[in-house]
């Protein structure tokens, strides 16, 4: 199980460097079939591997850009702090990644029922 999770937050985090923020789905919903594990753990796995790729992302961006861009883009959305922005985008990444793992595990559920 935990080669699965460093599988999906490792795929995620380097397709999420040449393609677009969607390609984050990718990884879940292929390794997400593979899985043989209950819905709930399956959808947890696929958060907080994105969750944990798209923060340390943002962190690395923030931290690289002296914290303008994310000042610049806080102000944008009338965020107090600068931070919070590095936990919505890891929120985002997390439910992405999250439902997709579960889609296509509950997808290989199904056929496998049949």
């Amino acid at each position: 199980m935990i080669i699965l999770f460093l599988l999906i937050a490792v795929n995620a985090f380097f397709l999420n460097l040449v393609l677009p923020w969607w390609s984050a789905a990718l990884p879940g919903l292929f390794f997400g079939h593979r899985m043989n594990v209950t819905p709930i753990l399956a959808f947890g796995m696929g958060f907080f591997a994105v969750f944990l790729a798209w923060g340390a992302h943002a962190l690395y961006i923030h931290v690289a850009s002296a914290a303008v861009l994310s000042a610049r883009i806080s102000e944008l959305f009338g965020l107090t702090q600068d931070w919070i922005l590095i936990v919505i985008t890891a929120v985002i990444g997390g439910l992405l990644s999250g439902f997709a793992t579960l889609t296509s595990l509950l997808l290989a559920q199904s056929r496998n029922k049949k």
